[in-house]
């Protein structure tokens, strides 16, 4: 009995354990690009979209293939007749299938149809694309913006540590009686607020953490860990050739999309002048007749073609090829306009990122600076040369030179990733 519990136990145990197993991603950059490209919900809407728009190709090339209708009737006059020259005629009842054909065999705005689904297929594809370009711009973003988050820490950290070492001197130092119990204070008043900086860093960063779970789309729960490091991804040489390479407007997926609603907007104008020509279609229908009345004259079969052409709409067809060149002419001017905004976007994206450089050697240089002054502070205090309030002064511009070189860092990130989609470098 003991052996059977032991087992529930452990059953049950397991079930546990595994239904709250944390699931666990290790990631490098390209690695949580790639997943996002799979699991993102956003580009897997987009992928769907793809899948409809070729859907609704195929629903109207259907148009013009043959259309088979049946259909059945059933008949009782319930006792009525009628008096034909002298004689009695009972309808009776009657019963019949038929069967009908349809064929298209002509038609201006089936054929243009068909070449604006085409076009929305097209679209559709290219959607996706830029889609997918936004994606991994996000998860970049989100990926660079969590190493400088952990990067902030642990240099708070290290502030911390340093001052807890200020502050263990200098309470050795009071407890000496070489100073006052107020100078101890004042440095664990810094430790505090460091201490605050951290934990409030911390928060910052699983913010972070769950923006990237949601564009990897992966649940709350999912550990994530960056494989990639700071360093690692901070290529100055690969920075620099990235500067001097060619911009290829035409692969821009805003203006791909751009050309081709111009080409959506003279497709509709053709549409409308399409709508002048006739429309010519074929039928052919077959009727059996398994409870046939006593008068028929109706035949079995049938064949036909119908015409329609509106010849006259008081000008309500001109009025609408007018609107649809107005389109077109609207379309046009967007098209120039894109054009001239990715020239200046190409050109600030590239200052952006030179700028971006040139602040972060600056705060390169001025941060190994200010980490010497807090070092020649702290032992110029030690010795009794630097009060505890230079300490902390030293210290508060320390953390906020840090953090003018840590976004200075993340800028140059930024400026690159921004490059590097607009000239289609993922």
């Amino acid at each position: 009995m003991r052996t059977k519990i032991s087992l529930v136990l452990l059953f049950i145990s397991s079930f546990v354990c595994g239904g709250w197993a944390q699931e666990k991603l290790s990631l490098t950059l390209e690695q949580a690009r790639l997943h996002a490209q799979q699991y993102n919900r956003t580009l897997k809407n987009a992928g769907l979209s793809v899948k409809e728009a070729q859907s609704a190709l195929w629903e109207s090339i259907s148009k013009g293939l043959p259309q088979v209708q049946v259909s059945g009737t059933y008949t009782n006059y319930l006792g009525a007749s009628a008096d034909f020259q002298g004689m009695k005629i009972d309808f009776g009842q009657s019963g019949s299938m038929q069967t009908q054909v349809n064929q298209l065999v002509f038609s201006g705005s089936y054929l243009v149809g068909l070449q604006l689904s085409k076009l929305s297929r097209q679209m559709a594809e290219i959607s996706r694309r830029k889609t997918e370009q936004d994606v991994i711009q996000q998860v970049t973003n989100s990926y660079h913006s969590i190493l400088v988050s952990e990067r902030t820490s642990q240099l708070l950290k290290q502030n911390k540590e340093n001052l807890l070492d200020v502050q263990k001197r200098t309470q050795a130092t009071v407890n000496a009686g070489a100073a006052t119990q107020t100078d101890a204070d004042q440095i664990s008043v810094q430790v505090s607020s460091v201490d605050n900086l951290i934990k409030s860093n911390e928060r910052q960063t699983e913010l972070a953490y769950n923006m990237l779970r949601i564009q990897l789309g992966v649940g709350a729960n999912t550990v994530i860990e960056l494989k990639d490091s700071l360093g690692s991804l901070m290529n100055e040489e690969k920075t620099f050739r990235l500067l001097g390479e060619q911009f290829e407007m035409e692969k821009n997926p805003s203006l791909q999309l751009t050309e081709q609603q111009l080409q959506v907007a003279k497709k509709q104008v053709t549409l409308e002048k399409a709508n002048w020509l006739p429309t010519i279609s074929g039928y052919y229908s077959y009727t059996y007749k398994y409870i046939k009345p006593q008068f028929d004259l109706n035949p079995s079969s049938v064949a036909g073609l119908q015409v329609s052409w509106p010849l006259f709409t008081s000008g309500g067809t001109s009025s609408k090829i007018k609107q649809a060149k107005f389109k077109v002419q609207e379309n046009e001017n967007n098209l120039v306009a894109l054009k001239d905004q990715l020239m200046v976007q190409e050109r600030q994206a590239r200052f952006n990122l030179t700028n971006a450089l040139e602040k972060l050697d600056t705060q390169t240089k001025t941060m190994n600076v200010s980490n010497r002054v807090f070092v020649d502070i702290s032992r110029k205090h030690d010795h009794g040369m630097a009060t505890s309030l230079d300490v902390t002064t030293a210290s508060n511009n320390l953390i906020q030179v840090q953090s003018n070189y840590l976004t200075a860092l993340y800028e140059v990130l930024t400026a690159k990733t921004e490059l590097e989609q607009l000239l289609n470098k993922f």
